[in-house]
Parts: C-alpha cells; sequence; structure tokens
C-alpha cells in the first residue's frame, strides 16, 4: 500500500504540474533574424502537427513508465469492441491499476486529448483514434521491414483521401534513395557481408517497388510540384533495378571463388551465409579455441621480484669483496693450483648499485624512462622493485643507521651504497602521465626521476 501510494502521488504530481493554458514557444527565438518563419515552407507544414501536439505530449512528459501504462490503457480503448466507458467497467477492466493511478491517467488523458467524456463515459477522441492508428502500426514494423511499404502506404492513402501526394510522393523518393545509397556503398565496400545484405534488402522491396510505380501511375499529376517528385521517383525505381543487377553479379563474382572440400566445392558466398545465420554465442564458440590468451606480465611482481631483491641486500655477500672467486688452471688434480681471481661478474645488483652512484655525475637525477629499463623484463622488473625497496629502507631506517649496518660487519651491497648515495623516485602528479620507450620488454614507464638525496655529514 505504501508503494501503490507514493506511485499515485508521483502521477499526482506530474498532472499537477502540467497547467491547461501553456503557452507555444516562440519561433523567434529559434529562428535566425534573417529568416521569417512565416517564410519557411517546411516550419508552415510543421504547424499542422500542432493539433497532435498536446496528444504526444501526454504519453511522454512523464517518463517512460508513464509511457507504457498510458499506451496500455489506449490499446484497450482502441481495441475493445466498447466504444464507451462508464466508471464501473474502468474499474473492473483495469483492476491492474490503484484507484489513485487510474483516476489520474484517465483525467490525463482527458487533458491531453486522447479521451472525451460522453454523458458520463469515456472514450477515444476523432483524433486520439487516428493518431493511435498511426502508433500502433509503427510498433508492429520492424525497422528493415518498413523500407518501402510505409511510403508507398502514404502515397495510397493520400490518394483515397484526396489530399497533397507531395508530400507522400516525397517521403517515398527519400525511402528510395536510402536503399539505392546502400547498395552504392556495399559494391564500394568490397565486403560480402554488405553486399548480400543489401541484395536482401532489395529483394524484399522489389514487390513493393512494382506497387509503388502502380500507384504513382494513378496519381493526379497536374500539379507542377507533384509531377517533378513523381519523375524522381520513378528515376529511383529504376536506378533501383539496375543495382539489384550489379548486386547479382558481384555475388557471382564471390561465387566463383571456391574452397574445394575433395570433389565436391563450396563457395565463400556458402560460408559467409551460413556465418551471418549464426548469432553471437555460436560464433564467439567457433573462434574460442583458436585465440590465444596471453598473459601481460606486470612490471612489478610482488610475491616473487620484491622477495628476491629483499634476499640480495639483506642476505647477499658483496661481490666485490668476496674471495671465493678463485680460477684454476688445466690439468691433473694432483697438479692443479691456485690461480689468479677471476673476472667478477657484473650482476644485476652491481649494475644497479653503479648507476645510483653514477647520477653523481648526470646532475643528481635521471629519468626513470632511462634508469629503469634494460634489455631484458626480469632485470627491468629487478631494477623498479630494487627502487622501490631502497627508497622505503633510506626514508624508514635513515642514512646514519644504514651506514652503521655496514660498519658492523654486514656487507651488504645495496645499504652500502645507501650509505653515501641515498636516493628518492619522484613521480609525476599522480602517476597516470607516461614517457614512451622503445623495447621489447615494455612500451611505456611512468613519467618521474631517481634523484640523489644530501649524505649524511
Amino acid at each position: 500500500m505504501v508503494i501503490a501510494a507514493q506511485q499515485s502521488h508521483e502521477l499526482l504530481s506530474a498532472e499537477q504540474d502540467a497547467p491547461d493554458d501553456l503557452l507555444p514557444d516562440e519561433l523567434s527565438a529559434l529562428i535566425s533574424a534573417d529568416f521569417d518563419p512565416a517564410t519557411l515552407p517546411a516550419l508552415q507544414a510543421a504547424q499542422s502537427g500542432m493539433a497532435y501536439f498536446t496528444l504526444l505530449r501526454d504519453l511522454v512528459r512523464l517518463g517512460e513508465s508513464h509511457f507504457v501504462v498510458r499506451l496500455a490503457v489506449l490499446t484497450e480503448f482502441a481495441s475493445s469492441d466498447r466504444t464507451r466507458w462508464d466508471a464501473e467497467i474502468l474499474a473492473r477492466h483495469f483492476a491492474w491499476l490503484t484507484n489513485e493511478a487510474r483516476t489520474i491517467v484517465m483525467k490525463s488523458l482527458r487533458k491531453g486529448g486522447w479521451l472525451e467524456m460522453i454523458e458520463g463515459c469515456h472514450r477515444l477522441t476523432d483524433r486520439g483514434e487516428a493518431l493511435y492508428a498511426v502508433i500502433s502500426r509503427v510498433l508492429g514494423i520492424e525497422p528493415q521491414e518498413g523500407d518501402l511499404a510505409l511510403g508507398v502506404l502514404n502515397v495510397e492513402l493520400s490518394r483515397d483521401l484526396g489530399h497533397e501526394a507531395t508530400p507522400a510522393l516525397r517521403h517515398l523518393h527519400h525511402n528510395l534513395r536510402r536503399i539505392v545509397d546502400s547498395a552504392e556503398q556495399a559494391v564500394r565496400s568490397h565486403s560480402e557481408v554488405r553486399v548480400l545484405q543489401a541484395r536482401d534488402r532489395i529483394d524484399r522491396n522489389l514487390a513493393w517497388a512494382r506497387r509503388a510505380r502502380t500507384c504513382v501511375e494513378g496519381l493526379d499529376l497536374s500539379e507542377d510540384a507533384s509531377y517533378r517528385v513523381a519523375q524522381d521517383v520513378g528515376a529511383s525505381l529504376a536506378e533501383l533495378h539496375q543495382w539489384q543487377a550489379v548486386l547479382q553479379r558481384a555475388i557471382g563474382d564471390l561465387s566463383a571463388k571456391r574452397i574445394q572440400l575433395g570433389r565436391s566445392g563450396l563457395s565463400l558466398t556458402d560460408v559467409t551465409a551460413f556465418l551471418m545465420r549464426c548469432d553471437l554465442e555460436t560464433l564467439a564458440d567457433f573462434g574460442r579455441p583458436l585465440v590465444s590468451q596471453p598473459i601481460a606480465p606486470l612490471f612489478a611482481i610482488a610475491d616473487n621480484l620484491l622477495s628476491e631483491s629483499e634476499y640480495e641486500f639483506t642476505m647477499g655477500a658483496d661481490r666485490s669483496e668476496s674471495d671465493y672467486a678463485v680460477g684454476w688452471a688445466d690439468g691433473p688434480p694432483q697438479e692443479s693450483f691456485a690461480g689468479a681471481l677471476e673476472i667478477e661478474e657484473f650482476t644485476a645488483l652491481d649494475k644497479f648499485v653503479a648507476d645510483i652512484k653514477a647520477l653523481q655525475e648526470k646532475g643528481g637525477s635521471q629519468k626513470l624512462a632511462t634508469f629503469v629499463p634494460r634489455r631484458s623484463w626480469a632485470e627491468s622488473a629487478y631494477r623498479l622493485s630494487l627502487l622501490a625497496l631502497g627508497e622505503s629502507m633510506a626514508s624508514a631506517t635513515g642514512v646514519a643507521e644504514i651506514a652503521a649496518a655496514d660498519v658492523s660487519g654486514e656487507d651488504v651491497a645495496l645499504p652500502s651504497a645507501l650509505a653515501s648515495l641515498p636516493f628518492e623516485v619522484v613521480v609525476a602528479g599522480n602517476g597516470a602521465d607516461k614517457d614512451r620507450i622503445f623495447t621489447e620488454m615494455a612500451s611505456e614507464v611512468s613519467r618521474g626521476v631517481v634523484r640523489l638525496l644530501a649524505a649524511a655529514g
């Protein structure tokens, strides 16, 4: 009951917001000062539609839900064998509406011009009957089905009612040009799918094209305007048949290309027609086993890279002072003797420390776009994780504590470098800005710099 009351309140409020004496907008505020609205034929023709303005506005002015309710009520009125509806019949037939909502809807449809009261009963007005017939016809036609149908029927209706045929003929000519233009674009695109769609569209409208020609031949074309538009319609109808032949030849050329399957052949057109009949999910099932889903590696994997980096500078020995790298001469073990020290292996950690020290010669800073990337993805991600850990270590423990750790005998390469050359990473803005890099492992990196901090005295 609470929900019903709220809905009724919305209907009532919306009804009260629309006074009966609404004035039309001033055309002068919408038309350029160089033109007089009275001299514009399009505006003069549109003025005749003002008789249906209140009816159309009443349907759509309150939103989608109210539009659906009003159209449902009008459908019941127009499709019933009753011509008059009293209060008892309304309450029984529209029991699915709340009492308040039903009262407001009927009042709104009366004010909008859809219904009128005759001897205490509701019935559709003449304009309501006419407009509902048009709306219901449009609702029953899919867009692709109404290419020429509505245009031809409009011309026939104008002829049967004795109305001027020129507006209806112009509408029919517009529909013809849309079909012809779509056929021309399909041929130019060299797309088999579009060619087939254009062919089907023309085939679907051929019967209506013949009916249009018969209808035009029976019109009274004594007026010059009607005669000229009828000529244009005839030319477009002839062009429509020409494009049908062009499309048939294009499809014939496509059918000549065959995929050999043993002794028989399957044309590309057959394959395309089959795929066009499949829904999207079926097409996805066809291609799903054939599409690989490559794993896009992240620039830093916390579970692996950070733990490895932490081990390197907390547990690993300083390679520059280790004495285990000893070479051996060739020969039997009995004759072997200690040789010279091997050339030190320049590891990724050593390169990182060397690059941190080299910042002094580069003005104390270097762009991330040139500092981080290296030849391999693993080393680049490793350097990025070292930047994060090294910076956090410097800010958390301080330079003095790092130096003390070095003095205590814990030979750690990165803390030793931080003791004399602490650094920070500065990223521009919120990290959304990127610098382009041209390497195989990445294409961009956050814009920022690696900057040296003042060393402790």
